[in-house]
């Protein structure tokens, strides 16, 4: 009984259901409480939840003895990374310690405030045994903002009669006595600091066994004995797979002036006005840049009527009595357009105010505002999106929107440019040689004299150069940066590589019913898609050069680069299978889309302090690649049910297993580049604020992630969890964690350190991706259920 006991617990079934207890737990963990607190108070801080982890460090050992892995090292060393990196953070969360020492300019001290996370009531102190003394803070932000570039801590470390001096800021730690000390905050007076204190003897041990997962993953797929190389050489054989190594201030009133007439003379004078450099949000860029991203906000496009987001901007500026009447503010639903009385999908400037200049519906607008977000309608929430392209209208009529004048002080105002309606602001002689050059600047748009605007321009650079030099760009970037407004690259790339795949995957097909290979047709479809990948690179790069900082740090380009990540994998890895070559290039098409949705900023932005780090560069782009070999996997796992529904009448066993065999490798790579980018994002976090590992929800959800297709990829070893068919059915549905982690927990949970934006209520796509997991739970539980009972002849 005590034998049969011992091998029921050291199982890979019982693994399975381990890891979905595991799974569980932290799906609950983020889905059921509105706080990181009552999280930590009622899962992660619990014994219960301690208890599964050393539960599954002890099943993994028994399993991995069970099946001999020590006989095959490479195995053996991944999965034992497992265990090391289970008891690093077990030896972190008894023995470790973390907390605050907030300390005011001039101020030393030694003690450090403990808190438990778990109970944060329960607060203690450390003494250090060495004292920290803040000599200074100094906090450095955005040109005419308040937003941190970054925040400093000059410190004086005393130890006895020992001292010397730091420097600690964001991604620079003071290392001393098996202390690490990290710039957490700053007082709202900047005038203090706080900092955060760890001393975690389980790091190096973790640390050990991330290392260990990363070279066990390397070195599986080159062992000969490995399931990969095994599935990989068969594909080998069969020729399916090639794997290769890796304001109105003019009051010229022209009354002949007609939206047809200003079309056709206004494009020489927009494309120079274009060239100014405007501050905003912090960053300098060309008016151009702005321009483009107030379009369409207002507009959702960035033409209208043979016009181009300069020309209309500038027409804003120099023919308001046109263009308020002129219908370009979208309205997304029928019911609002016809309550604004609006013709079509766009609604006149005019059309929301009174003939007393106010608006005409504050009603609903202040109701909206006032009713909680979860509780918000539908009209509710067009409302204000309404609001919002009404006030940025109402910014650019009115010259707020052009910070372009620097002044003799912006210096030591934090480089500050003001715009038209702040000159109130400066010296009566400086403010009236403003007003003038934009007034000038204002008329010369009006009649289109190509030579008053380009005067303006260059006066308004003088200005800028003479009080502001170290911030401007480069004249360079400025001409990249308009150009790269132009191209509108990634906008093109949707139908390109949807087209590309769509006709991948429908060639496919028939390569598979048929059985007979386009040799041509396949040629060109696999060099417009190099082709269109070399464009979405250079593009990339471009943003790069833009930007100065990678393309991956926030929403946008982070799912463009996933869409990159998507197209290599198929054209680099599975380009001898025409569906999964179609796979890839689909899903690239599909996240390019996604990526110029409504809610998502295309604009390029400053970095916040911590993401100012090297690994920014590892990190993302490893996670953010496998997504794209999961996508590949997924939408290769939809294609083969396509095939199983024509089995039995075309006699596809084979196809379907040549299928399954490329899914098999995609996930892996996938899964390898995810547990890895996961962990050295746990590295990056260590180094930048003291914690490896804290249930952030990100971090939760690509742990879920990792689990779900750890069993995926382990369903080959245990029978009826093996079949083609679940396995197809389990690769299709596990992309729905990966598409949980990204949009569900940064635009729906929208908790944490890695969130981009703030949920809005129960969305419908939010449910279709928590059945999606649903779905898949259901179909490993039952086949768990069936291998379980199943009896071996």
């Amino acid at each position: 009984m005590f034998q049969r006991l011992l091998s029921m617990f050291f199982s890979l079934q019982t693994t399975v259901i381990l890891a979905l207890i595991f799974m569980i737990a932290q799906i609950y963990a983020t889905l059921g409480f509105a706080s990181d607190s009552d999280a930590w108070l009622y899962v992660y801080g619990r014994g219960w939840f301690e208890a599964i982890m050393w539960l599954l460090v002890i099943n993994l050992s028994g399993v991995m003895y069970k099946y001999k892995t020590y006989k095959k090292l490479p195995i053996f060393f991944l999965h034992m990374s497992l265990i090391v990196i289970l008891l690093g953070a077990g030896i972190t969360r008894y023995f470790g310690k973390s907390g605050v020492l907030h300390l005011r300019n001039g101020e030393t001290s030694s003690v450090v405030m403990l808190q438990n996370k778990a109970n944060p009531a329960d607060v203690g102190v450390l003494d250090m045994k060495f004292k920290i003394k803040l000599d200074k803070f100094v906090m450095h932000k955005y040109p005419g903002t308040e937003q941190a570039s970054s925040y400093d801590s000059f410190v004086t470390v005393i130890d006895g009669n020992k001292k010397f001096k730091y420097h600690i800021y964001m991604n620079h730690i003071l290392k001393y006595k098996g202390f690490r000390i990290y710039q957490m905050a700053y007082d709202p007076d900047e005038k203090g600091s706080i900092f955060l204190v760890g001393k975690d003897p389980g790091m190096d041990v973790t640390y050990l066994g991330y290392l260990m997962l990363a070279l066990g993953f390397l070195f599986t797929i080159f062992y000969k004995k490995s399931t990969f190389s095994k599935t990989a050489r068969k594909l080998k054989e069969s020729g399916l797979f090639a794997i290769l190594l890796l304001v109105g201030l003019s009051q010229v009133n022209l009354n002949a002036m007609t939206i047809d007439k200003y079309a056709g003379q206004s494009k020489a004078v927009s494309s120079e006005f274009a060239k100014i450099l405007v501050q905003y949000n912090g960053r300098i860029k060309p008016l151009d840049s702005l321009n483009v991203d107030f379009i369409h906000k207002i507009s959702k496009t960035a033409k209208l009527d043979g016009m181009n987001y300069n020309q209309i901007v500038v027409g804003m500026i120099s023919h308001p009595e046109i263009f308020e009447k002129f219908p370009m503010i979208y309205v997304g639903m029928p019911s609002v357009r016809k309550e604004l009385g609006a013709k079509g999908k766009y609604a006149t400037y005019n059309q929301f105010f009174n003939d007393m200049g106010q608006i005409k519906y504050m009603k609903q607008i202040n109701l909206a505002m006032q009713t909680p977000d979860s509780e918000r309608t539908q009209i509710q929430r067009e409302w204000l999106k309404l609001n919002e392209r009404i006030y940025v209208a109402f910014m650019i009529y009115s010259g707020k929107a052009f910070a372009l004048f620097p002044t003799a002080n912006s210096k030591q105002n934090n480089n500050k440019w003001y715009n038209i309606s702040e000159l109130q602001k400066l010296d009566p002689i400086t403010a009236r040689y403003y007003f003038n050059v934009f007034k000038n600047l204002a008329k010369g748009l009006a009649v289109f004299d190509l030579n008053k605007v380009t005067q303006a321009q260059e006066k308004i650079y003088k200005i800028q150069k003479m009080y502001t030099p170290d911030i401007l760009p480069s004249k360079g970037r400025v001409k990249m940066e308009i150009k790269y407004n132009h191209l509108q690259i990634f906008p093109s790339l949707i139908g390109i590589y949807s087209i590309l795949g769509l006709i991948a995957i429908l060639i496919g097909f028939f390569e598979v019913f048929k059985k007979q290979k386009l040799k041509k047709t396949e040629i060109t479809l696999i060099t417009l898609g190099w082709l269109a990948l070399f464009v979405h690179t250079s593009n990339m790069l471009l943003r790069w050069y833009i930007s100065g900082h990678a393309p991956w740090s926030d929403a946008y380009e982070s799912i463009i680069f996933i869409a990159w990540g998507s197209a290599f994998a198929s054209l680099m890895f599975f380009k001898r299978s025409m569906l999964a070559l179609g796979a890839g290039l689909f899903m690239a098409g599909m996240f390019m889309m996604v990526a110029h949705l409504n809610n998502i900023d295309p604009q390029i932005t400053n970095m916040v302090p911590v993401l100012k780090s090297y690994w920014l560069l590892i990190h993302v782009a490893v996670i953010t690649s496998s997504y794209g070999f999961l996508a590949v996997g997924g939408m290769l796992g939809f294609l083969n049910l396509i095939l199983f529904a024509f089995k039995n009448k075309f006699n596809l066993d084979f196809q379907i297993k040549e299928i399954n065999n490329i899914i098999y490798l995609s996930l892996y790579i996938g899964l390898a580049m995810l547990a890895v980018g996961t962990f050295l994002g746990g590295v990056w976090a260590n180094e930048s604020w003291g914690r490896y590992w804290s249930w952030d929800p990100k971090e939760t959800w690509s742990m879920i992630s990792i689990i779900a297709y750890a069993i995926v990829i382990h369903t080959k070893f245990i029978p009826k969890m093996r079949g083609q068919f679940i396995f197809s059915l389990l690769a299709f549905l596990s992309f729905f964690f990966i598409l949980m982690t990204y949009f569900g927990v940064n635009f729906y949970i929208a908790q944490g350190l890695h969130a981009y934006g703030r949920g809005q209520g129960d969305a419908a796509w939010f449910v279709v991706l928590k059945d999606g997991i649903g779905a898949w739970s259901a179909v490993v539980v039952a086949t768990l259920i069936m291998s379980m009972t199943h009896k071996k002849e």
